[in-house]
């Protein structure tokens, strides 16, 4: 094994060799692997981040389907074009995809298709050390000969996928984020609304959507805490959602993160007083999901029903002499 690879093992970017023919490479994304594999899927993206370091691409164009073909033109720093063609032979949406390299025998491609390889790409869902979720990305490739293989790691193969998934991070910082705001007013005051997210005995009787119940097994209300209710659904299903606490400032406003392999968002919910109501604004700003159209629609729905949940809870306890 050279020295360059052996840095590059270093980095975290991790290589192995399970035959003689074959190389396995690895990389953990912080991104959800639906994220991970849109970069694979969609031509706007794979535009910005194949190839190593340096290199442009300055045609892309894929047929994303079983069967279909890709071809991308790869500028090198020194402006040799390297070509880049192949076959998807199996795809599985955020799971999968597989294809195989074309004959471009007098020009391999500088970005790890070697000619008449079949690549193994696999996404798996991964926990980052802060709880949040991550992808584990496989990258499996079967060469036709012991030969073709040794050429492979002499050309650079693995230094040139490390600069590849390198910018690949790079590309999904620059996803584009969104934003979901609700404000409802309520005859309530601050410190009131404050107390009753405050206990979990109180949070998990109005807290969900209409026809939802929940139930809170952990809830540590303090900044850098756990937040963990289970949200049961009219459907019978259960939806677990982990949270953790950012910022608890009392009867003025709470921050949490929310974690789920769908979507992470981080909520600020904000109580100001104005005469004998409260103006309660949720503020929830999602980190980039290809789900956005449906929160988007979903999402300021159940708001209004939790809210509307909160008010009914709220005087229920009122009438009871309880607040």
């Amino acid at each position: 094994m050279n020295a360059a690879l052996k840095d590059s093992l270093m980095s975290g970017f991790e290589v192995s060799f399970p035959s003689e023919i074959e190389i396995v490479m690895t990389r953990s994304f912080a991104a959800p692997r639906a994220l991970v594999y849109r970069l694979w899927s969609e031509p706007e993206h794979v535009r910005n981040w194949w190839g190593p370091t340096g290199f442009v691409n300055i045609n892309v164009e894929m047929d994303f389907r079983i069967g279909g073909t890709f071809h991308i033109d790869m500028r090198a720093p020194d402006g040799v074009i390297y070509p880049c063609e192949g076959t998807y032979q199996d795809i599985v949406p955020d799971e999968r995809i597989v294809y195989e390299g074309a004959p471009h025998i007098e020009h391999p491609c500088g970005a790890g298709l070697p000619p008449k390889a079949t690549v193994f790409i696999t996404f798996k869902d991964e926990v980052q050390q802060d709880g949040t979720p991550g992808t584990k990305l496989v990258l499996h490739s079967r060469m036709i000969s012991a030969q073709q293989r040794e050429d492979a790691i002499a050309g650079g193969f693995a230094q040139g996928w490390e600069g590849a998934f390198e910018r690949m991070a790079e590309e999904l910082t620059q996803l584009p984020r969104f934003e979901i705001v609700t404000t409802h007013r309520l005859e309530a005051t601050p410190a009131e609304l404050f107390a009753l997210f405050a206990d979990p005995s109180h949070l998990k009787a109005w807290w969900g959507p209409d026809g939802f119940t929940s139930t809170i097994p952990e809830f540590d209300f303090v900044e850098g805490g756990t937040f963990r209710i289970i949200m049961h659904g009219p459907d019978g299903r259960d939806h677990d959602n982990h949270k953790r606490f950012v910022e608890i400032i009392e009867n003025e406003r709470i921050v949490f993160d929310h974690f789920q392999p769908s979507h992470q968002f981080r909520m600020t919910i904000e109580y100001h007083l104005d005469g004998d109501h409260t103006d309660m604004i949720w503020r929830m700003d999602f980190a980039p999901s290809e789900h956005e159209a449906m929160l988007k629609a979903f999402i300021p729905q159940a708001n209004d029903q939790n809210s509307e949940r909160l008010m009914a809870y709220h005087a229920a306890l009122k009438q009871q002499g309880d607040i």
